[in-house]
């Protein structure tokens, strides 16, 4: 017999305005990791990408590989790792997908006045309407049909690589996937994910972000301009 699954209690809302407070300011610290952790994906992403471009455009480098078969299954590994643990349900751990379905469930935390009280002066307007983006025009609160949409395109994404990661990376299962998740799932997903941080970062910040990907101070390539056998 099939199982059903359990429908969740609706959460009631918060009505103290000291307790949403409190929640909005664990919401920043929570979000605090989940950024980091999106920033690191798509860091080593870009990295990985110029790193198989300098291989690409070299024909000398061109050659079977132990190195470069090694280096694949590194990134594959670390990459699908990550998205796991940003879409993780345990009750102990920090992920964006249990952050987007607490802010689902109490909208109210994130009013427009607690929005827009960061916009001072002429820029009262413009916090006025990145506020208008998450709530509708002139809605006092955020929309939450809106963050479970937001939630259910993520887990959406993320489905196949979870699935990986748990029969062939955190365990070995008897049941194998036939279909491999291939470079392009993983990219879909890494592309919501850095969507999903400039949007959250608005959101909970109140600041706009252009590019996940911080812009590296120094030559990083530089190992690769020198010989690595002398």
């Amino acid at each position: 017999m099939a199982r059903h699954k359990r429908n969740r209690p609706k959460s009631s809302p918060i009505v103290s305005a000291q307790r949403r407070r409190r929640t909005f300011l664990r919401w920043k610290r929570l979000y605090k990791v989940i950024h980091a952790a999106i920033t690191d994906l798509a860091h080593k992403r870009r990295i990985y990408r110029e790193v198989t471009a300098i291989i690409q455009a070299n024909p000398s480098l061109h050659v079977p590989s132990a190195f470069f078969d090694w280096m694949r299954r590194v990134y594959i590994t670390d990459m699908t790792i990550g998205v796991r643990t940003l879409v993780d349900w345990h009750v102990n751990s920090i992920s964006l997908v249990k952050l987007m379905q607490e802010i689902r469930d109490h909208p109210e935390v994130i009013s427009r006045r607690r929005y827009t009280a960061k916009y001072t002066g002429w820029l009262r307007p413009h916090g006025h309407s990145d506020f208008d983006r998450f709530a509708g025009h002139g809605k006092n609160q955020i929309d939450a049909k809106l963050i479970e949409r937001q939630r259910k395109n993520l887990i959406a994404s993320q489905r196949k690589i979870r699935t990986f990661v748990n029969k062939h990376i955190a365990h070995t299962s008897k049941n194998r996937m036939r279909n491999l998740p291939t470079y392009a799932d993983l990219d879909v997903c890494v592309d919501l994910l850095e969507d999903l941080a400039k949007k959250f970062t608005l959101l909970i910040e109140q600041k706009g972000l252009t590019d996940v990907v911080p812009v590296i101070q120094y030559d990083w390539k530089a190992p690769f301009r020198v010989p690595w056998i002398t």
